[in-house]
């Protein structure tokens, strides 16, 4: 029997009288048989889809019957519901094919619903009596065939709203089986919220698109979902049943939830921020100005965005500098003013020029750049440094001398060094100008009590000590007390440690200590993701068995390997090693995985897939420094001819029944993310009963003992012979207590992925 392929227009008439109702909805099936994309027809007249001639006519006779209410409510009248003629694609090319129509929802004055079911037209003798019953009939057993391989949920219901049919994807997407759904009404899957709003849906007659749903799953946790539906009427205009479809789109939503909060996020923290941030695209264009920067520079937020920077910040001097480097960073990606504090001048909008401290860093965001800049005004800080003296000496420590009343007395040239002050500054200054403001009250009170009781000691043991520059910046240091007593005077000499590099060596530790925890969370991360990615039971029949498993090792690498039947014809095995280490190979682990299985429904060979998996991976691969070697095995259950093709990855064994030496599986081709458009050698053979394929990850074979052996393929070899007539799962288990035993070792540096295909 022919098996048609079914393509849906749904049209609008806007008025009875109408002769060129207008596209409200196509499948994307319909729009590439037509040549055109979904939204290209979106509001077009559907005559610009059908011939003119004997063609025009058909089709205005068969809407004028769709639309004539007496028509359709005439007990002895029968409406016309298919004819067959020819449609024009965007290439002007035409198409015979078989139209049906059918009435969406019941006409109103002002708008009607028609269906159209285009089916590719096969020889005339098979479709003589061709009708919108027979197609509807087929369709029927087409319907469910599909909505098993589907991702989506789809189900029918009857008139009232009880489901009469849901499809497998119900178990994934609200943790129902299909039994537990069939019978129930659908309101009773819907969280309280939406039970009232949607209600009216059943008995409303009128099709619904992309409508947010909330259900409740069988956990309790809640799902949304885009659900969409059309009722089923026959040419009496009765409501016969309900046929739709809903998609998982709780991620999705989080997702954008979560991302218009980060953003909230970032507007506040721009705006709040002390500093003028300043953001420029790849043209020299202001973006975004925030609050300080209008205060800093004199221009409003509305005023700047859109306007050069150099115009609106940079003295006119210095603009030809600006975009020559500009310029250059574009061209060569580096500029020797990006990402590090240096001082420039600037210019306020009145014309006055004013120093500032600023950090430019670029951020490449597709293939374009833009630039974050982080500005201080330090008119203030440079007023103070130009009556500053530079210290010319070079002592290990600043010496401060200070009499009984907390007097300066004497410093050397490394405390001017320290603090910024010449000799005749601080001379007869309290040594409280070295003490930052919110110590001072409380060093009046300790000097008084070390000159009470005076010892040579440490200053605040086991306390963070700060001087205080001239210039208002602190720093850390360590303080010794001496005291020098004479009949004269009694004295207290200081010594000061600038321990600045010290701190920062201490913070670098802790730094190294937090960035080290977070590689260990990323590697737990992987972990989860690599062993969320693995097949969870084998697959057995009476004919073959498959299972794999993956040994992770101490530092998570991106192994992978996957079964899954591609129809009730194939099954399909692949094996893939990702470089590198922790979470960035796993998550493409996650990206390849995904790309697989999107191609599982269709028809696709090893060859084919991996040249579909390289072209969708490229862009990601060649702008990272990971690669991917990944072997494609395809199964044909009926007659056992075994299809394969490799992307650089170690080719599988085959091992023949009673044979002593295994075959190696292998065929042409570079691993995925080096080149676009790679062509991939596919090679076939036949397996006999007790063949049995062994695919491997090169952490087995590389594998090293103490003595720097490796594990090899010759040991690999003799263990398949050996348990050759085992399962599967003791043949893995066998060469895991192998490799254990010869690395003398329960770890690897490589993860260890195996994977046994049996054929009885």
């Amino acid at each position: 029997m022919h098996q048609f392929a079914p393509h849906i227009i749904v049209i609008e008439l806007v008025r009875p009288d109408d002769v060129a109702p207008r596209i409200k909805q196509l499948t994307p099936s319909a729009a590439t048989l037509l040549g055109y994309g979904e939204q290209e027809l979106i509001g077009k007249p559907v005559d610009l889809i059908y011939a003119a001639g004997n063609d025009k006519a058909l089709w205005q006779e068969a809407l004028a019957d769709a639309t004539d209410k007496n028509t359709r409510q005439s007990p002895s009248a029968r409406l016309r519901t298919g004819f067959a003629c020819e449609i024009v694609t965007k290439a002007n090319d035409k198409i015979q094919v078989l139209i049906s129509l059918s009435v969406l929802s019941n006409p109103t004055p002002n708008k009607t619903d028609i269906a159209l079911l285009i089916q590719d037209k096969p020889v005339l003798s098979e479709v003589e009596d061709f009708s919108v019953e027979s197609a509807f009939t087929e369709s029927e057993e087409r319907f469910r065939q599909m909505a098993e391989m589907a991702g989506e949920w789809l189900w029918e219901q009857d008139p009232e709203g009880y489901y009469s049919y849901s499809s497998a994807a119900v178990s994934q997407i609200l943790g129902y089986s299909p039994d537990e759904v069939q019978g129930k009404h659908y309101t009773e899957f819907l969280t309280p919220q939406d039970k009232a709003t949607q209600q009216h849906y059943a008995t409303s007659h009128r099709p619904f698109y992309a409508l947010l749903s909330h259900y409740r799953h069988k956990d309790g946790r809640q799902i949304l979902t885009e659900s969409t539906g059309l009722p089923i009427i026959n040419a009496a205009g009765k409501l016969l049943k309900w046929r739709g479809v809903d998609r998982d789109i709780t991620a999705r939503m989080h997702f954008q939830d979560a991302l218009i909060e980060s953003e909230k996020r970032i507007r506040l923290i721009i705006e709040s921020s002390l500093s003028a941030i300043v953001i420029m695209d790849s043209y020299g264009i202001v973006t975004d100005w925030n609050h300080p920067a209008e205060k800093i520079f004199g221009w409003t937020k509305d005023e700047a965005i859109g306007r050069r920077l150099d115009e609106l910040v940079i003295p006119p001097r210095l603009h030809a500098a600006h975009r020559r480097g500009l310029e250059h960073f574009l061209h060569t990606g580096s500029g020797p003013l990006l990402n590090r504090l240096i001082e420039q001048t600037a210019i306020r909008r009145d014309g006055t020029e004013f120093p500032v401290e600023l950090s430019i860093s670029p951020l490449k965001l597709g293939n374009a750049y833009i630039f974050s800049g982080f500005i201080h005004d330090i008119t203030e800080r440079k007023r103070l440094e130009h009556r500053f003296r530079q210290a010319v000496e070079s002592a290990p420590n600043a010496i401060v001398m200070v009499n009984k009343s907390g007097t300066i007395v004497m410093v050397n040239a490394q405390t001017e060094a320290f603090f910024g002050y010449s000799r005749a500054e601080l001379i007869g200054q309290p040594v409280e100008i070295l003490v930052p403001k919110r110590f001072r009250n409380a060093h009046v009170g300790v000097r008084q009590a070390y000159l009470a009781t005076p010892v040579s000691r440490p200053m605040g043991a086991g306390q963070d000590l700060y001087g205080l520059r001239k210039d208002g910046t602190e720093f850390p240091v360590e303080i010794g007390l001496s005291l020098i007593d004479s009949k004269e005077e009694t004295l207290v000499l200081s010594t000061i440690v600038d321990i600045t590099t010290r701190k920062a060596t201490e913070a670098a530790i802790r730094q190294a200590q937090i960035n080290l925890a977070i590689a260990q969370s990323e590697i737990k991360i992987a972990q989860r993701i690599q062993a969320s990615l693995s097949p969870s039971a084998p697959i057995k029949s009476n004919h073959f068995e498959v299972t794999g498993y993956c040994l992770p090792a101490d530092q998570v690498g991106g192994d992978y390997f996957d079964y899954f039947y591609r129809n009730e014809d194939h099954l399909d095995m692949i094996i893939a090693d990702v470089s590198g280490h922790s979470i960035g190979p796993a998550l493409f682990m996650v990206e390849t995985r995904s790309a697989i299985r999107t191609q599982a429904n269709g028809s696709g060979t090893p060859a084919e897939t991996l040249k579909v998996l390289n072209n969708f991976l490229f862009e990601d691969l060649d702008r990272s420094d990971y690669f991917i070697t990944l072997f494609y095995l395809q199964y044909n259950i009926t007659n056992h001819q075994l299809s394969f093709a490799n992307a650089g990855h170690p080719p599988p064994l085959l091992l023949s029944l009673f044979q002593s030496e295994c075959r190696e599986l292998d065929a042409d081709g570079l691993i995925l993310g080096v080149n676009k458009n790679v062509v991939f050698e596919e090679k076939t053979t036949t397996l006999s009963q007790g063949d049995l394929i062994l695919l491997y990850t090169d952490g087995l074979t590389e594998a090293e003992n103490a003595d720097g052996e490796f594990f090899g393929l010759k040991r690999v070899n003799d263990i398949l012979v050996q348990h050759a007539l085992k399962s599967p799962q003791a043949i893995i288990e066998a060469l895991l207590e192998q490799l254990k035993q010869f690395c003398r070792s329960e770890s690897f540096n490589d993860d260890i992925t195996l994977m046994i295909f049996k054929r009885h």
